[in-house]
Parts: C-alpha cells; structure tokens; sequence
C-alpha cells in the first residue's frame, strides 16, 4: 500500500502543476499576445518573466518533488491573484475559471501541508543530509 501512496503522490504533483507548466510554455510561445493581456487587466509587463518563472520553473519543481512546500505556496497565492486579476465582472466561464483557479490553490495548499512524499526529491535531499 505504502508504493500505491508514494505513486499517487507523484502523479499528484504532476497533475497538479500541468495546467501551469503548459500555460508557461504559452506565455513563452505567445509573449507578445500575453503581454496585451496583461495590459488590458492592468498588470504591469515586468510580471510576465516571473509569472513564466513561476508556471515553468515551479511546475517543474513541483513535479520532481524540488521545493515543493515552498513553491506550493507561491503557486497557491499566485492561482487566488490570478483568479482575481482575471477574472472580474460576473459570466459564467469566468466563474468557472474563477472556480478553477480557487480549486488550484486549495490543491497548492494541500501539498503545502503533505510535502512532495518519499518519491521527491525534497525526500531524497532530507536522507542525504541526515546521514551527514
């Protein structure tokens, strides 16, 4: 059973983070396209590289199980914002998306308070520096 939960783990780390990672790698592929929709909300242009950052360096992180609590904080604080920056004004896809991302954060949250598991490298990092 132990195997079972570390497995789940890991798929939930990657699960977690797909929607971002690839969200990332359209920032990077569309930054032109992703810089006016940052204007038209009223986010300033020099967020873009962060949020890059943050969607592609903390995906991955958190999919290998690297930093985890940490960047699931940032990923958690980062879906509510993202959510609120948006997604303003009320119709149903943007509740939905809303929804979507208050649901991410609450996922982030999660592996906040579990830590990435035995199959992690936060785990893997902990064993060697026990041994020293």
């Amino acid at each position: 059973m132990s195997h079972s939960k570390e497995l789940f783990a890991v798929l939930g780390r990657v699960m977690a983070v797909g929607l971002f990672f690839a969200s990332g790698l359209d920032k990077i592929t569309h930054y032109a396209d992703n810089l006016q929709t940052m204007a038209d909300s009223g986010v300033p242009a020099f967020f873009l590289p962060l949020v890059i950052l943050l969607e592609v360096g903390g995906g991955l992180a958190i999919a290998f199980g690297f930093l985890t609590r940490f960047t699931a904080i940032f990923m958690a604080v980062f879906s509510v914002l993202a959510g609120f920056l948006f997604y303003q004004g009320y119709s149903h896809a943007h509740l939905m998306v809303w929804l979507k991302n208050i649901s991410c954060a609450a996922g982030f949250l999660m592996l906040c308070l579990n830590g990435g598991g035995k199959w992690s490298l936060d785990h893997l990092i902990q064993q060697r520096l026990a041994r020293h």
